[in-house]
């Protein structure tokens, strides 16, 4: 995955009405409630998605053993957020792409077309915007497609000179394309 493509991911990630319970024993509990069957049974798949033992999985449960290793806490802690909450996230992303927009925040080397006699050497800027659910459907149709970093990074950057550079239309009307490249930072968020 590309540095775009992850910060798209988190962003619908992070999308929760709550957080996911911080504790190891909580999470595991939380896992366990989400299988069918017995508590053995619920045990055993949770065991199998984790790699560990039926019985470590009931120490966790039970709060036995409060800690585990990083990968281990690591791998509960992603087969808790894929679960958490999920139409809170899928609400989100669609209210994201339908009509609200997705906010980004962006440090890279912003490059312009436009007429001679312009400007448009390209120069590091930091932009905080909320882009239009156009071009966030967008964002996420290619990211959902395999598009690359550029092509990831070309879509923001349209969006970035609708919003900023040309403010809906109203100034620069003879810009005619804006490049981001060397993206030292992005970020994105939903709400």
């Amino acid at each position: 995955m590309g540095l775009i493509e992850d910060r798209l991911e988190e962003a619908a990630d992070t999308a929760f009405s709550q957080p996911i319970p911080k504790t190891l024993g909580a999470r595991v509990r939380f896992l366990l409630k989400q299988e069918k069957g017995t508590r053995a049974e619920a045990a055993r798949a949770v065991a199998e998605k984790i790699g560990k033992s039926q019985r470590t999985v009931e120490r966790y449960r039970d709060n036995e053993i409060k800690s585990a290793k990083p990968q281990t806490a690591a791998l509960i802690e992603n087969e808790v957020k894929n679960l958490w909450q999920p139409l809170v996230r899928a609400r989100r992303l669609q209210d994201a792409v339908s009509h609200k927009g997705i906010k980004v925040d962006v440090r890279g080397k912003f490059g312009f077309k436009s007429p001679k006699g312009t400007t448009n050497d390209p120069r590091y800027r930091r932009l905080s915007r909320r882009l239009d659910a156009a071009t966030a459907a967008a964002l996420y149709e290619a990211k959902e497609a395999g598009a690359g970093d550029d092509e990831l990074a070309q879509i923001v950057a349209d969006g970035l000179r609708d919003d900023y550079f040309t403010d809906g239309g109203t100034r620069a009307q003879s810009l005619q394309s804006v490049e981001l490249t060397g993206i030292d930072h992005i970020r994105f968020s939903l709400g």
